[in-house]
């Protein structure tokens, strides 16, 4: 026997109304559809043009800060008052040249702060860290 449950008025509707839904999303999808081809996503930008040759590479000069406070410029031993006067009398005979910094693991914090320092004071723009 089948039994009918007879519906009453307290009984809640377990249907969704998806009309709504659906009107909303189709005013969204014409709004996307008539603004997508307005918008420009183009960014200028100038590339530059390969060169015959590449430029050569520069010169290197080494500045090593051993322990001691103690540092060597191309070899030659100078020390930290005259390292800055140094380096900017180098960038006036030799411009475009690129400063290697080799730090000896036993020296200080202070030493290679120093060169460092050293370093931003001369003007000096192409510099790094060795390995």
């Amino acid at each position: 026997m089948a039994f009918t449950a007879a519906r009453t008025a307290s009984d809640t509707m377990s249907e969704i109304n998806i009309t709504p839904l659906v009107d909303v999303m189709l005013v969204l999808l014409v709004i996307f559809m008539v603004t997508a081809p307005l918008m420009d996503f183009r960014i200028p930008m100038g590339l530059s043009q390969p060169s015959p040759e590449p430029p050569p590479p520069a010169e290197q000069v080494l500045l090593e800060v051993e322990r001691g406070d103690l540092f060597r410029l191309a070899g030659q031993p100078v020390t930290a008052q005259a390292l800055p006067a140094t380096l900017r009398a180098l960038e006036g005979r030799q411009p475009g040249f690129l400063l290697r910094i080799e730090v000896d693991p036993d020296a200080d914090y202070q030493s290679a702060a120093t060169a460092l320092a050293a370093v931003e004071r001369s003007g000096i723009e192409k510099y790094g860290l060795a390995d």
